[in-house]
């Protein structure tokens, strides 16, 4: 694992379908926001068993995640795709129904013995949402605030083998190579 020395080009898109054991598939693909900071918690199981007085086996597979999202600002737009809140005669209403199932991605800069790489990273299926918001008068000095959108994340069933996926990752030379494989995953042409 290589130093990550900055985060580039944050996209979304609803997912469209899912067929579990079989694919998922996304629309509405979009660069929402330009990208500030990410912090990534998976949740993994604690499962150990023992025999005889000691540890025979034990399970830390990933449960799911939690993944916090800075981005530079959340347009009407992008609050109404991540979050899902509604728009009528352009007037957007936050309700009690849950946010729609997205998937989300972004490029991680990453730096080795000089060397720049460029991670780009998947996360199949979250539901986000905006715990919390402040808004403050400008005083002498200009503080920027924006929202942080958490996200929970859920593993899927790609084929039939019963394992689930969450994210994938892949690394590249080139920015341009990792903003091509990030619009794949999330269907931008």
């Amino acid at each position: 694992m290589n130093a990550n020395v900055g985060m580039q080009y944050l996209v979304a898109a609803t997912v469209a379908t899912y067929t579990p054991g079989t694919s998922i598939s996304y629309s509405g693909g979009t660069n929402f926001a330009e990208a500030v900071s990410a912090s990534l918690s998976w949740e993994r199981a604690d499962g150990r068993f023992y025999g005889d007085d000691v540890e025979l086996d034990s399970d830390n597979g990933v449960l799911g995640y939690t993944l916090d999202i800075e981005p530079s600002g959340l347009s009407d737009t992008a609050r109404g795709l991540l979050l899902g809140e509604t728009v009528s005669t352009g007037e957007y209403t936050i309700t009690d129904k849950a946010a729609p199932d997205v998937g989300i991605g972004y490029i991680r800069v990453m730096r080795d013995k000089g060397t720049t790489k460029y991670e780009g990273w998947w996360f199949y299926k979250a539901k986000f949402g905006v715990s919390s918001e402040e808004t403050r008068t400008k005083e002498r000095s200009v503080e920027w605030r924006v929202p942080t959108i958490q996200g929970v994340g859920a593993g899927i069933l790609l084929d039939a083998t019963g394992t689930l996926s969450f994210a994938k990752h892949k690394t590249f030379d080139t920015f341009t190579q990792a903003k091509t494989w990030v619009n794949g995953c999330a269907g931008i042409s």
